[in-house]
């Protein structure tokens, strides 16, 4: 049996790397060598990283938007002026709510960043009991 899982470890690490994860298995230590699970948890995160990233320019567009609408609005006909508010109000919302997202975003950040650290505080040989 130990001969199976041996093999199985050289033939397909990544199966079985995500068998163990889908167990509730976040770090182990089997025959000398240490199986990590922490990068996939530093990819979440970066991943998580360039989304706030991604929503912190789209929010700086839509300030850029609706300040350049409040310049057209002062040149526009009088029957679009009320137009052009609607549409700032709702592109200000928009920001608002980017703005919202974004904090959550960082939040999430920050938890991961302290699981990451956390995780590197246990030691090798410590395995977690599988979730039920």
């Amino acid at each position: 049996m130990i001969i199976i899982i041996v093999l199985l470890l050289f033939l397909s690490p990544s199966l079985i790397n995500e068998t163990m994860i889908k167990a509730g298995f976040t770090k182990a230590s089997l025959l000398g060598g240490a199986l990590e699970w922490e990068r996939q948890l530093k990819e979440s995160n970066e991943q998580v990283q360039r989304a706030n990233n991604d929503l912190a320019g789209v929010q700086q567009k839509f300030e850029q938007v609706a300040t350049e609408l409040e310049s057209i609005r002062d040149a526009a006909p009088p029957d679009e002026k009320a137009r052009i508010d609607n549409l700032t109000r709702e592109i200000r919302m928009s920001s608002e709510k980017t703005g919202a997202i974004q904090s959550e975003l960082s939040l999430t950040i920050q938890k991961q960043d302290n699981i990451l650290q956390d995780i590197r505080q246990l030691p090798s040989r410590q395995v977690r009991e599988p979730s039920r």
